[in-house]
């Protein structure tokens, strides 16, 4: 009843189709990633499955319906039979259901792409790791940020795992800086309470988001500061899609420097302000550990792992390092922070390039093009 409910309210915002979905060769599920998997196909080759309930096939939807299932998963199914593909993909890498297709459609190729920076608590291995565990799960191949990450997949969905880090960054070649400036990727987020309690948090332990953004605040204040005194330029990498209200939120933090933040215009754009920094920033973001896999002068700032006490958040999880590195640290201290951008300054290219590589070599990998992706799906075609 409840999902009749959304669905009846939701019916002014929806797109319709009346007709029977196509059949195809292959088809992703979900939409999230069509923008970055569509070249990869001919046109008549790709159907995309719409799960966020923004269009809606009425045929598919009136076969739910004698089902008297409307859930996700029982469209996904439904919208699958009638396709017939020889090969479904997802970029939803957290979505459960997904892994018990291939149970329903032993056929069909299964395949899977990580879409970010996976987590124990809150996210595919914490709220879901008891329901995982309890169920046959199965991907033919998963296609992962790198080996570390692999193995946690592999301990609860059985296929093949192949390290190719992040597909949407591998389209992005590595380049040399263009200038002297150093860019932070912004983690603002609106209209969440300051009492709001972080998800990442101990259960024990309990914090709020205020504690979280008060700490990050004074690590934008210190890179704006850093940049002042070593006459850099200070780039604010954009994250949210109000581009006014993030800058009136930066206007009012960042007073007494000169910065400029950079609005997300397309899904590849923030990649494209990262290449030509010289030094990238991160707190917490998927788009740090991409910019490290492109071999970028990268300075992790994890500050939330220890307020958090979560594993996960320090860095390389689930690798294991120590909580300082040379480029990275857990700790809220100005030195450490000012130590981390000296020496991503001063070190020679190639000195970085072999730091670099020795320590994201199983956290987080770089497939120019994806030519492990291509090479699989081509070889597929030749049986279709």
């Amino acid at each position: 009843m409840k999902r009749i409910l959304r669905l009846v309210k939701s019916l002014g915002k929806l797109r319709w189709k009346i007709l029977p979905p196509r059949r195809a060769n292959v088809l992703l599920y979900f939409l999230t990633g069509a923008d970055v998997i569509k070249p990869y196909f001919a046109e008549n080759e790709l159907q995309i499955v719409d799960l966020r309930e923004k269009e809606i096939n009425i045929f598919v939807a009136l076969l739910c319906l004698i089902d008297r299932d409307l859930s996700a998963q029982n469209y996904a199914i439904r919208y699958i039979g009638i396709v017939k593909p020889k090969l479904v993909l997802t970029f939803i890498d957290n979505f459960p259901p997904f892994f018990q297709v291939k149970n329903r459609f032993p056929d069909i190729q299964t395949m899977l792409i990580q879409n970010g920076i996976r987590s124990e608590r809150g996210d595919l291995f914490g709220r879901l790791l008891e329901s995982l565990q309890l169920r046959n799960n199965h991907v033919d191949k998963m296609f992962v940020f790198g080996k570390a990450i692999g193995q946690i997949y592999s301990k609860y969905i059985s296929g093949e795992i192949v390290p190719i880090g992040s597909f949407k960054n591998n389209l992005l070649p590595k380049t040399v800086p263009k200038t002297q400036s150093i860019a932070y990727i912004s983690t603002y987020r609106p209209g969440i309470s300051e009492d709001f309690i972080v998800p990442d948090s101990s259960p024990g332990h309990p914090v709020t988001y205020q504690q979280v953004t008060a700490r990050r605040e004074r690590t934008i204040t210190f890179i704006a500061e850093y940049c002042k005194k070593h006459q850099k330029q200070f780039v604010i990498v954009g994250k949210d899609e109000d581009f006014n209200a993030e800058k009136r939120y930066y206007q009012n933090l960042l007073q007494n420097y000169s910065w400029k933040l950079e609005p997300r215009r397309t899904s590849m754009s923030s990649y494209e302000v990262l290449n030509e920094s010289e030094i990238v920033v991160f707190t917490s973001s998927t788009l740090g550990y991409e910019s490290l896999a492109r071999g970028k002068k990268t300075a992790a700032f994890l500050i939330d792992a220890k307020l958090l006490d979560a594993q996960a958040l320090k860095f390389g999880w689930p690798a294991v390092f120590a909580d300082d590195g040379e480029f990275w640290t857990h700790q809220l201290d100005e030195k450490r922070f000012a130590e981390i951008l000296d020496y991503l300054t001063s070190v020679s290219q190639s000195d970085w390039e072999r730091v670099c590589s020795e320590t994201m070599k199983d956290i987080i990998t770089y497939d120019e093009n994806n030519s492990q992706f291509v090479a699989m799906v081509q070889s597929m075609r030749l049986g279709w």
